[in-house]
């Protein structure tokens, strides 16, 4: 193991340290599972995770808080007003891990184990979309590099901008134990993870006993079902998934060998880097959509003369349509249609509707009704009329 993964096991010897002391469960997270249990090399420095139930999150903020460890801090929203989710960073403030897309988002850049927590499921529908349209503002709001599409999230962040008044630190703490009581949930049958894209959902007995597995000679909790465990995050071919080897990238620092404020010293301000990373974000954003914009024309222009190709030949082969509907013969049509459909699907994403014929298009809806695809037929309908 190099110097850094190395560092990620001390972190998590001394989390492990102080859960034993306060009586914290916890357990390891699936990726530093799947290497214990496939034999993988750990090769990532990112790869510390755990994960706690929310009551025993909050109990090790409050513990670590009380009993302060040198060099040590666990960042959160409840003491840094751009922390972008709901989960605690153990950080150590000797290392350097500078991550230029996530800039803003950590106020002491070390070296960390992320503490996720296991949320327990709402049981009122209002209250889970009311509490989940929050959260997603804020990770929006905070995330100045996250994904910025979409309607919904739009709305979410606009509400957020709109609760900024009272003070952004005033928020970010509300937001933090809001959630902490809404996300405790004693009777809950599923705890859930929520990643920055996707959501991974756990039975409550995957956590119920409780197991072991070594790194590096000191034994970390797990799941006692591990089968259990990574099928649900990996799929069932777990055994056969190869971690990547870790590469560090152009845009983030990591290193176990200086403090974070040492080389800010030498290189200039966090502040500074982050300035010029937002500049080159623009930059790059601005011609990334150009790019687009000329792919789908071109696109655009291919798909119409493909249209005009396939046009012809339904035209063609009309009264073979025609002949085959009058004796009903529709598991010859649908195949017949298969083209037709596929260039009616990619037409109505465009907002345009695909008629060769209207006479082909009244037997091609026929065709829909039979095979049971009434949701397509609408949109066709709503184009056509």
């Amino acid at each position: 193991m190099n110097r850094e993964i190395n560092e990620v096991v001390k972190l998590l010897t001394e989390i492990d340290k102080i859960c034993k002391r306060e009586g914290i469960p916890y357990y390891l997270g699936p990726q530093l599972t799947l290497c214990c249990v496939t034999g993988q090399e750990i090769t990532s420095p990112h790869a510390g995770v755990v994960y706690m139930r929310v009551a025993d999150m909050e109990r090790f903020r409050l513990a670590v808080e009380r009993e302060p460890v040198d060099g040590r801090i666990v960042e959160s929203m409840n003491n840094n007003k751009r922390f972008y989710g709901f989960f605690l960073r153990y950080t150590d403030l000797d290392t350097l891990c500078f991550r230029l897309n996530e800039g803003r988002n950590y106020k002491y850049p070390g070296m960390g184990v992320d503490i996720l927590p296991l949320r327990g499921k709402q049981h009122f529908r209002l209250a889970h979309l009311w509490t989940r349209a929050q959260e997603v503002g804020w990770n929006e709001l905070a995330d100045y590099y996250g994904d910025r599409w979409g309607k919904k999230k739009a709305v979410c962040r606009l509400a957020m901008r709109l609760r900024l008044i009272t003070g952004r630190g005033r928020l970010a703490k509300g937001l933090y134990r809001m959630l902490c009581r809404r996300m405790d949930v004693e009777d809950t049958q599923e705890y859930v993870v929520r990643l920055k894209k996707k959501a991974v959902y756990f039975p409550r007995e995957t956590f119920d006993e409780t197991g072991t597995v070594e790194i590096e000679g000191k034994k970390f909790p797990v799941p006692a079902d591990t089968d259990m465990y990574l099928r649900k995050y990996y799929g069932a071919d777990y055994q056969q998934k190869i971690l990547p080897v870790y590469t560090p990238k152009m845009s983030e620092m990591v290193s176990a060998r200086i403090r974070y404020e040492d080389y800010f010293q030498e290189v200039g301000s966090q502040k500074g880097f982050i300035k010029k990373r937002i500049r080159v974000r623009r930059k790059s954003g601005r011609a990334n959509r150009k790019k687009k914009y000329l792919n789908w024309s071109w696109n655009y222009v291919k798909f119409c003369a493909y249209k005009i190709e396939l046009e012809k030949y339904y035209l063609d082969n009309k009264d073979y349509i025609i002949n085959l509907y009058k004796n009903k013969d529709y598991p010859a049509l649908e195949k017949i249609f298969k083209a037709y459909a596929k260039a009616t699907v990619k037409s109505l994403k465009n907002d345009e509707i695909f008629i060769p014929d209207e006479e082909i298009l009244h037997i091609y809806l026929d065709v829909l009704e039979k095979a049971g695809r009434t949701k397509l037929k609408k949109k066709i309908e709503k184009f056509w009329k």
